[in-house]
């Protein structure tokens, strides 16, 4: 333990010595004010007592006079004297604290205001009261100034009686300060004696805990430099996927268009290589897209109890042309085993897997069987491909990280495949386990828990309808700072009868609304707009210009997860770039009819 340590007690009880003075300087002051607080009290109503007094001697003399000019100077001072009690008692005057808080004050005080109101006019009036009103003043003065002079009596006696009982109960507590401070002095000398003994005989543990410590601190620090590397190549590849995507985006949709206007043989194959090209390139974007939505913690679990088969029949249908342009034999069995899981997140697990195997078999197979073991399903996915060495193992589940693929081969991916699939392992709280070894292949295995056949949910895709959507006049607004998009999306959902008007922000969507009192059918937006401005804060803006609940999405391209969280918790359909036309068009469909 450092030695400093032990003057720790000892700053501690100076602090408690100088709070222990503080709180005596306040008490001394709350002392002071009480006492100001009822010397102001008494020397109001001494002054008041003072003022009715002398008006009405005043009065009684000036009714007595006989003599004008002795009228006139008696005149004077009673009509001085009513001035000053006036500005006394005047209404929104600030009264002692201790004055008001008695007993018949704010009484006295509405009297007396009651008083100067009623005979202002009599008492200030050029000619004087005469005497049938001088003597209902004279009886209010004294009745008034006998008031003051009790209640000035009563203030000086409560406030007496309270400065009493304050000076006792802050004596007490002053005391009882006093010998806590004591007791808390007591107890650091005592704690100070603890430290400095075991600062004497800790000697070799202290040494053993600073080892440990800075052998932590390095450990942290390496940790904590690969963080920041991540991080790093993270945010570079977000930037980077985001200005990918947009001229992809717009690639895609244009060649959709152009789906429709190529008529030849060799024009149609030559689109289809364009087609599986751009098909790739999404594919190797959309790997960054599931771990980007893993970190933002946006992808949801939806478990059921689903046919085994049906994940199987669709994974034949994905990969087996694949296999067969690699001169490999694709073997996945047909089962009737149901499981209990998120179907799409095992598929895509599974998908990854396949995928990964295909890619590093050069010659042989890969295959797919799955076994019944009690209340769960083992399912192996195995290849007759390199293998993996044992010390890389850990290794290959690492983002980006990828073997044997030195010349960065892109039908091999970008080594997030096996990273995707240990995290959505974890997410479904599925074992993932691997036997691999070099030359002999690899074999990963999932266990699964089963399902039950009588709550099974058939999962049948819906086929894509570009080829047969006609839109039919809808009007949609498209609100993209990108003209490219803007541009290629007018073009495909123009060829499908629609009125399309796209602007670059919500200021030119809202103008272009007011100029032409128009309203859109639907809104697509894109989520990120120039000057930092959002497309859901868009859609909202459209929604109020119009009044009316206009059914709206967004496509994004961005895939940071603060802002794939950001862009899911606006509650919008959301769609992520790029876009293939045709799945653009059902989304388009499926939305203007939720909202029919």
């Amino acid at each position: 333990m450092r030695r400093w340590l032990v003057f720790i007690p000892g700053l501690a009880a100076l602090f408690c010595g100088l709070s222990v003075v503080d709180l005596y300087n306040k008490i001394n002051d709350t002392r002071e004010l009480i006492r100001q607080d009822a010397v102001e009290g008494i020397t109001f109503t001494l002054q008041a007592h003072h003022h009715f007094d002398t008006l009405t001697n005043n009065l009684m003399d000036y009714s007595a006079s006989a003599v004008y000019s002795e009228k006139e100077t008696l005149k004077n001072a009673y009509t001085v004297r009513y001035e000053l009690i006036r500005k006394m008692f005047t209404p929104g005057a600030s009264f002692p604290k201790d004055l008001i808080q008695q007993p018949g004050a704010r009484e006295l005080i509405e009297d007396t205001q009651l008083f100067l109101n009623r005979f202002e006019d009599e008492i200030i009036r050029s000619s004087g009261p005469d005497n049938q009103v001088t003597q209902p003043v004279l009886a209010q003065t004294r009745e008034l100034s006998g008031r003051t002079f009790d209640l000035g009596t009563q203030v000086l006696k409560s406030n007496g009686e309270l400065n009493i009982e304050v000076n006792s109960k802050m004596s007490s507590l002053l005391n009882a300060l006093w010998k806590f401070n004591l007791a808390f002095l007591a107890a650091i000398v005592l704690l100070i004696v603890l430290l400095y003994l075991q600062s004497r005989y800790a000697k070799k543990v202290t040494d053993e805990v600073y080892e440990t410590e800075e052998n932590l601190n390095s450990a942290l620090s390496k940790i904590s430099t690969v963080d920041k590397e991540r991080e790093a190549l993270n945010s570079f590849v977000a930037a980077a996927s985001h200005d990918l995507r947009q001229p992809l985006h717009a690639l895609g949709l244009y060649l959709g268009a152009l789906k429709r206007h190529v008529t030849s043989g060799q024009g149609q194959a030559i689109l289809q290589n364009s087609f599986r090209s751009t098909e790739a390139l999404n594919h190797l974007l959309n790997s960054m897209l599931d771990l980007s939505k893993l970190d933002a913690g946006v992808v949801e679990v939806n478990l059921a109890h689903i046919r085994l088969e049906e994940i199987f029949h669709s994974l034949r249908q994905t990969f087996q042309p694949e296999a067969q342009e690699r001169d490999l034999t694709l073997s996945i069995k047909s089962t009737d085993i149901i499981v209990h899981t998120d179907p799409v997140l095992l598929e895509r697990i599974l998908g990854n897997l396949v995928s990964n195997a295909l890619a590093y078999t050069d010659e042989g197979s890969v295959s797919i069987d799955a076994t019944l073991e009690g209340n769960q399903v083992r399912i192996c996915v195995e290849d007759t491909g390199q293998g993996i060495p044992k010390d890389e193992q850990k290794e290959i589940f690492n983002e980006y990280y990828q073997l044997h693929n030195p010349e960065r081969d892109r039908t091999k991916g970008l080594g997030l495949g096996l990273s995707i699939v240990k995290r959505l392992s974890s997410l479904l709280e599925v074992d993932l386990e691997l036997d691999s070894a070099p030359s002999r292949g690899s074999t990963f295995v999932l266990k699964v828990a089963s399902g039950q056949v009588e709550r099974c949910h058939s999962q049948v895709s819906a086929p894509s309808r570009q080829s047969d959507t006609d839109l039919n006049g809808l009007s949609i607004l498209v609100i993209d700072d990108e003209a490219d998009v803007r541009e290629s999306m007018s073009t495909l959902l123009q060829q499908y009868r629609s009125e399309v008007v796209s602007v670059d922000s919500a200021e030119s969507a809202l103008a272009y609304i007011i100029e032409y009192e128009w309203v859109p059918d639907l809104i697509i937006a894109d989520y990120r707009l120039r000057d930092d401005k959002k497309g859901d804060v868009a859609i909202q803006q459209v929604r109020e210009e119009v009044n009316e609940d206009v059914p709206a999405m967004i496509i994004t391209g961005d895939t940071s997860p603060e802002r794939l969280r950001e862009a899911t918790a606006s509650g919008f359909a959301l769609m992520h770039k790029p876009v293939i036309a045709s799945v653009l068009l059902d989304n388009v469909t499926q939305l203007i009819g939720e909202h029919a």
